[in-house]
């Protein structure tokens, strides 16, 4: 049997069984506070494992891996800087979002100031950085289905957006949380796997390996920064983007609400750092592999941005069936992480824009409500992952989202929680700033600019985007009213001792 045929009944498999296990969990879901963050229901290790999939998406897994193969030294800014921004997060920002009792990181921010234009402000910014989560892991589904079925690579990514819509629709955050724990589970497995077929190719010689994976390349010398990152600028906004970008990730920090109380927040962050930092670290190793067994193949692979040196270097370790077994579980990962952005993304729509132009809020047409979004974003984003074409490596796009998320989202948080002269002009302000330049600076730069002389050189945003948004905050609120200073006081005393006098997720 051919590896593309072992691939297609696996995967074939996986679907099926993540279909029964969102069906059984969605199930329980009934009101809003389930379909959002599942009742608030799942214990710190399982949140851990499933904040581990959603964060360590299959651009991680391929994506990682292949912008290792490719840029060597480079890719570290990419893989190493984001575990470092899970210290600050689980010291400073966990206990106290949870505290707050909320569905989304949106509900959070928009307690102090309790206004619609800046609820709707923040969903276009959560839709913005979801969306770039969502078009690389579309771009990873779409070039890794094409080489297992010979689809071409529009069919195979109308194909995922099917099929993550459905995880969706169907079991809400019970259903996403399941296929994203299964999925975590199955992607450290593939990198243990991977790096024992390593350790036993170059038959336990790991210098040797690291050697000859870091041995110059024609032009390229792996162990050299700048073959990627071309000047020390984009080096460090790519820094800062990944620093600072998770805590402003509404799909990532929404997982601080679905566990009980502040206390299992900080377990669940604690174990995730854990279970990150040994991804991390076999993600390098297999990509220093991956470099040493395929360097003759570097031009084909970089056709494809690196997404399938994965899959290729499973085929050359272990054979046919081994690359099924591999591209499999990475389709997979894929359609898992995108069952959590969506969720993510409906909320956006449903709570934060929907809600201000109809009736009042009723648990049972959110959920109805949350099901349509899901299917509309997902045709959305199927459409532009079309135009987008196979050729971006995943892990340069999730960092984009980063870059966006830590100029609009990380600095009205920040102030949010700790400064009292803080007003709804400078919030609102602030986000659209960071937002604005964000996404304009992109355009305009290497990644996204369809030419060969971009305007701006600057391949990362966060640089630039990130003070202004910080300006915008400061300055918005400078030039506006003072206003009462009882929020501040009541989200403070909230978010350090917890609502008392309301349920955690009344509906």
């Amino acid at each position: 049997m051919s590896g593309k045929a072992v691939a297609l009944i696996l995967f074939t498999v996986l679907v099926v069984v993540g279909m029964v296990l969102t069906y059984l969990a969605g199930r329980r879901t009934r009101t809003a506070g389930e379909f959002w963050a599942a009742g608030g229901a799942i214990s710190p290790a399982r949140n851990a494992i499933a904040t581990l999939g959603d964060f360590m998406s299959g651009s991680a897994l391929l994506g990682g891996i292949g912008l290792m193969f490719l840029v060597g030294y480079d890719a570290l800014f990419y893989l190493v800087l984001p575990l470092l921004a899970w210290i600050p997060i689980m010291l400073l920002v966990a206990e106290r979002l949870r505290n707050l009792g909320e569905y989304t990181l949106t509900d959070v921010l928009v307690r102090r100031f309790r206004s619609g234009s800046f609820r709707i402000v923040l969903a276009i910014s959560t839709l913005v950085i979801t969306g770039f989560y969502l078009l690389a892991q579309l771009v990873v589904a779409g070039n890794l289905f094409a080489l297992l079925s010979g689809m071409n690579y529009t069919a195979a990514v109308v194909l995922t957006g099917v099929i993550m819509v459905l995880y969706v629709a169907i079991g809400g955050m019970h259903g996403a949380t399941v296929i994203q724990v299964v999925k975590a589970v199955l992607l450290l497995t593939v990198l243990f796997g991977l790096s024992v077929l390593l350790l036993v190719r170059f038959g336990g010689d790991i210098g040797g390996m690291v050697s000859k994976a870091t041995a110059p390349n024609g032009g390229m010398d792996p162990l050299k920064p700048g073959n990627l990152l071309k000047s020390p600028w984009n080096m460090l906004s790519v820094s800062l983007a990944a620093t600072f970008g998770v805590a402003g990730l509404p799909h990532v920090m929404m997982r601080f609400f679905t566990v009980r109380d502040a206390v299992h927040a900080r377990r669940s962050v604690t174990m995730t750092v854990a279970m990150i930092t040994v991804a991390s670290v076999l993600i390098a190793f297999v990509g220093l592999g991956a470099s040493a067994l395929l360097r003759p193949e570097t031009k084909q692979l970089a056709a494809t941005g690196g997404n399938l040196v994965t899959p290729r270097l499973a085929e050359a370790l272990g054979g046919a069936t081994t690359l099924g077994i591999v591209s499999a579980i990475a389709f997979a990962t894929v359609v898992a992480v995108v069952s959590g952005l969506l969720v993510n993304a409906s909320s956006a729509v449903v709570r934060d824009i929907w809600s201000q132009f109809g009736r009042a809020r009723s648990s049972d047409r959110e959920v109805g409500r949350g099901r349509i979004a899901t299917v509309a974003i997902g045709i959305l984003v199927v459409a532009v992952a079309v135009a987008l074409g196979p050729g971006f490596n995943a892990t340069v796009l999730v960092t984009l989202a980063f870059g966006i998320a830590a100029s609009t989202n990380v600095p009205v948080l920040l102030f949010t929680l700790t400064w009292r002269r803080f007003t709804k002009t400078g919030a609102i302000t602030g986000v659209l700033t960071g937002l604005t330049s964000s996404v304009v600076l992109m355009l305009l730069g290497p990644t996204l600019w369809p030419g060969s002389h971009p305007p701006i050189s600057l391949s990362d945003p966060t640089l630039i985007a990130l003070p202004l948004g910080i300006i915008g905050c400061v300055a918005g609120t400078l030039l506006s009213r003072r206003q009462a200073a009882g929020e501040f006081e009541e989200i403070q005393i909230e978010s350090e001792l917890g609502r008392r006098s309301v349920p955690a997720h009344a509906d």
